[in-house]
């Protein structure tokens, strides 16, 4: 059985086969190493940096004077901190509070702070709660900004009208008939928020500073500061920054461009290996297939020039010569993809079908 020249040109060759088989595993190669490198990539995309934690303090300071209702006795207009006070001839308290806010770094801190009075009233019994907590808003809230520093003054003045809350504690224990120990608890609260943009977070973001105790319902009283609240230190926390890495990203897209053009020659490569494949090849894979226990592959292929060569036209035709002499049968391709043959020898007889791509297809 001939193939002129031209059909032999119009089918897969073995050496066509190869070449898409070898394109498709080079390609397969560096698609999957440009592949995993993106996903490599994509992981550096993101940077996440955890600013180091950095210390801080809160620190004030309370100075205040005294002044006196006209009186006979003193000469001044005012008593320092520090003395005893006649409450009968107490007009008003000055206080002039300090604060300082001071960071180890450079920050961006929005202030909100405010002067809060507790007048509070007990029964002498220092385990029972309080009889009475009352609140008043002394000063209200103001604000103010650091940027770009490290510290931060907050100076305010207010004054305290003593006999309005000592006339109170005093007509709740005359009315209540009850034996009671009052004061009125002066402190800053400030209230310190990170701005747009830092890089800091407080763990607390309220502070209680510059407590002063002033006593009510007595004689004579002497004003206290509690110091130990005076100084506040504390870590503030770092927040965590992201990031886009954009050269990464433009790495990973030319990369990933690189990869569709590598999927698609596979595709290909795959696509023409299966298409020119799929006549012959298909055929042989069937019969194989289906008749495992009646044919055999062979590697060479006997001399036929020397006996009586039998055409058939149908493999049906060879399992019957099969059925009647009780031998296999044998197959042996003469080019691959391209064309072979399925033969019986019986003595010198040879019964034999030849099978290519051109009459297949012809026939399909």
């Amino acid at each position: 059985m001939q193939m002129n020249n031209a059909s032999v040109k119009n089918h897969f060759s073995e050496e066509k086969y190869n070449l898409y088989k070898s394109r498709a595993i080079v390609y397969s190669v560096f698609f999957a190493i440009i592949l995993a490198l993106c996903i490599f990539l994509a992981f550096k995309v993101v940077n996440k940096e955890t600013i180091a934690p950095v210390g801080y303090a809160d620190s004030g300071s309370v100075d205040y004077r005294v002044y006196l209702k006209p009186n006979d006795f003193y000469t001044e207009e005012f008593l320092k901190m520090g003395n005893s006070y006649p409450t009968s001839l107490i007009d008003y308290i000055d206080f002039n509070y300090n604060y300082v806010f001071n960071i180890d770094d450079i920050a961006n801190v929005d202030f909100e702070y405010k002067i809060i009075g507790e007048l509070i009233i007990d029964n002498n019994n220092a385990k029972e709660p309080p009889l009475l907590t009352k609140e008043y808003t002394i000063q209200d809230t103001k604000t103010k900004k650091m940027n770009n520093s490290g510290e931060i003054l907050i100076n305010e003045k207010f004054q305290i009208n003593y006999s309005e809350y000592n006339q109170f504690a005093n007509e709740y224990r005359a009315k209540l008939g009850l034996d009671t120990n009052s004061y009125l608890k002066i402190y800053l609260s400030v209230k310190r928020t990170p701005s747009d943009g830092s890089k800091y977070i407080f763990k607390n973001d309220t502070v209680k500073l510059n407590e002063v105790i002033i006593p009510l319902t007595e004689k004579a009283i002497q004003i206290t500061i509690d110091s130990k609240n005076n100084v506040l230190k504390d870590q503030i926390s770092g927040k965590e920054e992201t990031s886009i890495n954009y050269i990464i990203v433009g790495v990973i897209g030319v990369l990933f461009i690189l990869t569709l053009i590598f999927l698609r020659v596979i595709i290909k490569s795959i696509i023409k290996m299966k298409r020119k494949r799929s006549t012959y090849d298909k055929y042989v894979k069937k019969v194989l297939k289906e008749y495992d226990r009646l044919v055999v592959e062979t590697k060479t292929i006997m001399d036929f020039s020397k006996c009586n060569v039998i055409k058939v036209l149908e493999f049906t035709e060879l399992l019957d010569v099969r059925d009647n002499l009780k031998v296999p049968i044998n197959y042996y391709c003469i080019e691959k993809h391209i064309k072979g043959v399925f033969y019986i020898k019986s003595d010198d007889d040879i019964y034999a079908l030849y099978i290519s791509s051109e009459t297949l297809e012809k026939d399909e």
